[in-house]
């Protein structure tokens, strides 16, 4: 019984150190992974047909196809019942929503929109550089959703018209909710609404989250943005890297590392750490495999295993620490999400959430193909000079 409280106390510890703030993981969560758009698009429209008194929508991409006109017609429906439905779109990502004709809709509907930096330098706070880049949805102060999930065909699944790409979504009850609606609330005082004058904006009263009941799941949302340090998000993943003792798995749709993580990578496999990590063969993104791809040789050379998802388009953002400690979001591993977007994540601790992440991970590996040193280093001279020059450009990929 002994040797079993010692395990314990050494797990709970190990816990501790992998957080980098332990005393704001706060316990009393339900987290529920949500894997693609079969299973994430059905609970948050579930969720949103729910509400009562508010919703709340924060995206980077809103599109103006068939399945982002499911989620137009579930906030129309609900503000018509006299929900108060706000929803935070970004001006670059949402271009073509913005200017089509849901719009309109939703603003007949009842539906509240704020532009997050529209892209004409005629609008006010119009901006190109910096994104919100964030994917939530809270609704009722209850329950919230975040991810790597925009709204829109390429996220839903294929028998509902979508292209089904491989991504990952939270749902999530607990205390850690209220954090996602402020977030939310200085995200829509930033930006620009097109519905209301912003002295008559109104807000819900909704109460604090309360814990759930007996639940020992810890989570701390972790987010960047105007006023956020930059490097708040990095920190926390390089802190849990440099304590991972057994593995490190991670799935990145963008994944160019700067100088620091890839020497906190590099310095977690040559002590003996399980490192991996999964990007897409083929991205979304024009020449961003090239970047990506240059920063590949001394992470190889360090003992850190590559893989290349190899179905379609791999969109999470995904780390997975000695299967106990994870982080879920839109936050990229890419100069972007470093140094300009506005992003959340969420860091969990729990030995059962992680175990599920894993699995996923485990299954996606079947599906995918390992990078063999020996083949990448024989590579032709052509390869190496657009990586190079890919990689100098990866700020505007």
């Amino acid at each position: 019984m002994l040797d079993v409280e010692r395990v314990q106390t050494a797990l709970a510890i190990h816990q501790e150190h992998l957080a980098l703030t332990p005393e704001r993981m706060v316990p009393g969560h339900r987290v529920l992974l949500l894997f693609g758009g079969a299973q994430a698009y059905p609970a948050m429209l579930d969720a949103i047909a729910s509400a009562r008194s508010e919703i709340l929508v924060e995206t980077y991409i809103w599109a103006g196809d068939a399945n982002g006109r499911r989620f137009v017609d579930a906030v129309c429906i609900k503000a018509q019942e006299g929900v108060a439905v706000r929803c935070v779109v970004d001006g670059a990502g949402s271009f073509g929503f913005v200017t089509g004709p849901d719009v309109e809709r939703m603003k007949s509907a009842g539906v509240r929109l704020g532009v997050f930096h529209p892209v004409g330098p005629w609008r006010r706070r119009w901006g190109w550089q910096v994104r919100d880049h964030r994917k939530l949805l809270v609704v009722d102060g209850r329950v919230g959703f975040a991810g790597g999930m925009n709204i829109g065909d390429d996220y839903a699944p294929t028998h509902w018209g979508g292209r089904g790409w491989n991504d990952v979504q939270v749902q999530i009850e607990g205390p850690a909710v209220r954090e996602l609606q402020r977030l939310f609330d200085v995200s829509w005082r930033y930006s620009t609404p097109w519905t209301f004058e912003r002295h008559h904006e109104g807000k819900a009263l909704i109460a604090d989250p309360p814990p759930i009941h007996g639940s020992t799941t810890r989570v701390q949302p972790l987010a960047v943005g105007r006023f956020l340090a930059r490097r708040t998000i990095q920190r926390h993943l390089t802190h849990a890297i440099a304590a991972a003792r057994e593995r490190i798995w991670i799935e990145a749709a963008y994944f160019v590392p700067n100088r620091a993580l890839r020497a906190y990578l590099r310095r977690a496999a040559r002590r003996g750490v399980d490192v991996r990590v999964i990007t897409p063969r083929d991205s979304d993104v024009p020449f961003l495999a090239d970047a990506s791809r240059y920063t590949w040789t001394t992470l190889l050379r360090a003992g850190v295993r590559l893989y290349e998802w190899l179905p379609g388009m791999l969109h999470a953002k995904t780390i997975c620490i000695d299967g106990t400690w994870l982080s879920v979001g839109s936050y990229n591993l890419d100069s972007r999400s470093l140094l300009y977007n506005w992003e959340v994540t969420l860091a969990v601790l729990d030995r059962d959430v992680a175990a599920r992440l894993e699995e996923k991970f485990q299954l996606d590996l079947e599906m995918s193909e390992p990078v063999e040193p020996r083949r990448w280093r024989r590579r032709g001279l052509l390869q190496k000079l657009r990586e190079r020059f890919f990689y100098y450009f990866r700020l505007w990929l």
